[in-house]
């Protein structure tokens, strides 16, 4: 099967997106990876650089990006946090963006 579609793939340098990545290609797709890698590691796409239809963008999805395509797969969120709670501490500590107001870095009220 030979599918002729350009698909965005955002996460796509993730452990699941890096995946989806290969699937697509081998199935004729050209495919546009955007991830931040903040998560996701080059090291789950760099067998696929040289594909002449994959091609990559650094971008942090939180910002606009406009880009021509006839699929979006979304996987650009962390099912998780990327801090590992360590044993028998309180894990709100250890996540201060959760105590910052969106946007402003000021500490929320109270």
């Amino acid at each position: 099967m030979h599918i002729e579609e350009r698909v965005l793939i955002t996460g796509g340098a993730g452990f699941l997106g890096s995946h989806l990545c290969e699937r697509l290609l081998a199935a004729g797709a050209m495919v546009v990876c955007v991830d931040n890698f903040f998560t996701g590691a080059r090291r789950n796409i760099e067998h696929l650089l040289d594909h002449r239809h994959f091609e990559v963008i650094r971008h942090d999805v939180t910002f606009p990006l406009y880009v021509e395509v006839d699929e979006i797969y979304n996987l650009a969120c962390p099912l998780a946090d990327p801090l590992p709670a360590r044993p028998g501490a309180n894990n709100e500590d250890q996540r201060p963006w959760r105590h910052q107001h969106a946007g402003t870095g000021q500490a929320r009220p109270g």
